[in-house]
């Protein structure tokens, strides 16, 4: 059995899932990837055909969504004995020296128990380079940025099992914001870390949010800081009233803003 296990959670992901697949297999390094199909329209089993033995694909009975879906993979996987899991959304692409490069990462940094990469944002419809995301790297860096937002990159996260089997599962209490939850409720245990090189083409949709779920993701984000607030850090006071006030600011006068200052991107 590989060291390291992959999940792909997939919803009706038909035109993007088979680049995703394929840029991962581009990766030398062995791996197991759990495909979670959370009641595609098309299964994913048609979508994608014959698979090596490698790939597994869990397909739900009904539609859990993505917060559902990657608890269904981390239960099966778990209970396994692999050294690192690694996250990938069905609509991204990883780069052949992504794998590698993270363990690496890791196996020389044993206090390090998450590491994510920097990212090219990618539009979705034009395939263009919109945005090169370079977060920061430091683990005190980290640290200190993730009292005001998420500083990584979802699809580019690897992690140590031995920490997700520790931390549990991601809450279904912060649909929009789960990953950011976790890494708060990680962080008081756990250090993570970004690598200083694009290792992850992250595809979003340049159309932006509806106001509806903008508010609904803010709100998420909120009730995360509010849930981990530190009184003593100037930071955490900071988070929250940049998000209160991202709350209360009217979305076509965000987007404006945005336009003028090259931020003209929400995520998919």
């Amino acid at each position: 059995m590989p060291q390291l296990a992959v999940i792909m959670p997939a919803y009706n992901a038909e035109k993007t899932i088979r680049r995703a697949v394929d840029s991962l297999l581009r990766n030398a390094v062995p791996f197991d990837l759990l495909i979670i199909d959370d009641g595609s329209r098309q299964p994913v089993a048609e979508v994608l055909g014959p698979l090596p033995p490698s790939i597994q694909i869990l397909r739900l009975d009904r539609n859990l969504g993505v917060v559902g879906a990657r608890n269904a993979a981390l239960r099966q996987l778990l209970a396994k004995d692999y050294d690192f899991i690694a996250m990938q959304d069905a609509d991204d692409v990883s780069y052949p020296e992504r794998f590698a490069r993270q363990i690496a990462f890791l196996n020389a940094n044993p206090g390090v128990a998450l590491v994510g990469t920097w990212a090219r944002y990618i539009d979705e419809t034009t395939g263009e380079v919109v945005l090169p995301y370079r977060p920061p790297c430091d683990p005190a860096a980290i640290r200190e940025a993730l009292y005001v937002n998420n500083c990584t990159v979802h699809s580019s996260w690897m992690v140590r099992a031995q920490a997700l089997r520790k931390a549990g599962p991601y809450s279904e209490s912060y649909p929009l914001g789960e990953d950011y939850e976790m890494l708060r409720r990680m962080s008081g245990e756990f250090e993570f870390a970004n690598l200083p090189e694009y290792l992850v083409d992250y595809t979003i949709s340049m159309s932006g949010l509806s106001m509806q779920k903008r508010r609904r993701q803010l709100l998420d984000r909120l009730r995360i800081q509010v849930r981990y607030f530190d009184p003593w850090r100037r930071e955490a006071w900071l988070g929250v009233a940049r998000t209160a006030i991202l709350f209360a600011v009217p979305l076509r006068v965000l987007a404006a803003y945005r336009a003028e200052h090259g931020w003209r991107i929400q995520h998919s």
